[in-house]
């Protein structure tokens, strides 16, 4: 027995494995045909044992693609990928809310002048020579104005803060 296991494993297994049997299963597959061949020994002629095992490793596949069709279906990571829904959490819908809602407070107390340049250049990524050319400006006096509007943003977006923390904290 012994002797037939070592002579036709390799073949036994890579036969399993081209008959579709899953790689998770091929080991217990193979062992399979051998438990079968051990126990049939006294019939396997001599110089038929690789047609014995052939058919014994078909019927084992069969067997195995009969027991996955009938088996509670299982899925895979990437199969449930397509099932998820990407779309933000409510969570994360509501931290983009307050923060659309904080960009807009910040927004609304900017001189318009500083504000358009920095609409333009910081969340629309506009160059600063787009921006001077839609606002008939020169280069110069955009840039300038985006360097205030960015230091703008910054002073307001710090009290704004502040403030927020304040109601905050009170509340508590």
């Amino acid at each position: 027995m012994r002797r037939l296991f070592v002579a036709h494993y390799a073949a036994i297994w890579r036969l399993l494995r081209r008959l579709g049997v899953p790689s998770a299963q091929l080991d217990d597959a193979a062992q399979e045909v051998f438990w079968v061949a051990a126990r049939k020994f006294a019939d396997i002629r001599e110089g038929s044992e690789h047609s014995f095992l052939y058919g014994v490793a078909i019927r084992v596949a069969s067997q195995e693609h009969r027991r996955r069709r009938h088996a509670p279906q299982t899925t895979t990571v990437d199969a449930l990928a397509v099932h998820c829904d990407l779309a933000p959490s409510p969570e994360a819908q509501l931290e983009l809310r307050q923060a659309r809602a904080l960009l807009d407070v910040v927004l609304d107390q900017m001189p318009i002048d500083l504000r358009t340049v920095f609409v333009l250049c910081e969340l629309e990524e506009l160059e600063v020579q787009e921006a001077a050319s839609i606002e008939g400006i020169p280069i110069g006096t955009a840039s300038s104005r985006l360097r205030r509007a960015r230091e703008e943003f910054s002073a307001i977006t710090k009290r704004v803060r502040a403030n927020f923390a304040l109601r905050r904290s009170l509340r508590w």
